[in-house]
């Protein structure tokens, strides 16, 4: 990612699916998250708080790579946590359904925001 700094927050967000991508395509659609998989999974404290930091390290490493151009920090926060969320759950449907139709599909959507986000 960090390759995109000093790039539009659409690049920032293109690169971030392309990973996601990438792992999808070469792993024809097995692959997924252990972060996500041990937040859903586990009861353990520990690992609980290890995910949450992973996951706002995401956040804030997002964050501040759609913020490099200007724009609103609340609103590349936000941005931010969509990008991961949606991407998190685009992963899933996708080794559920045996399909990218789901990734494409959010991939359509986050990109749209991220092209907007400096305009608003």
């Amino acid at each position: 990612m960090e390759a995109t700094r000093g790039q539009s927050p659409e690049v920032v967000v293109e690169r971030f699916l392309g990973l996601w991508r990438m792992l999808l395509e070469r792993s024809q659609l097995t692959a997924g998250c252990a972060v996500i998989a041990v937040t859903v999974a586990a009861n353990d404290e520990a690992l609980l708080e290890h995910a949450g930091r992973i996951f706002r390290h995401w956040t804030e490493l997002l964050t501040e790579l759609c913020t490099e151009t200007g724009g609103d920090i609340n609103a590349a926060r936000a941005l931010a946590v969509t990008v991961i969320a949606a991407t998190e759950g685009a992963v899933a449907l996708c080794r559920a359904e045996r399909s990218t139709q789901p990734f494409d599909d959010v991939e359509t959507v986050l990109m749209s925001l991220a092209r907007n986000l400096n305009s608003e």
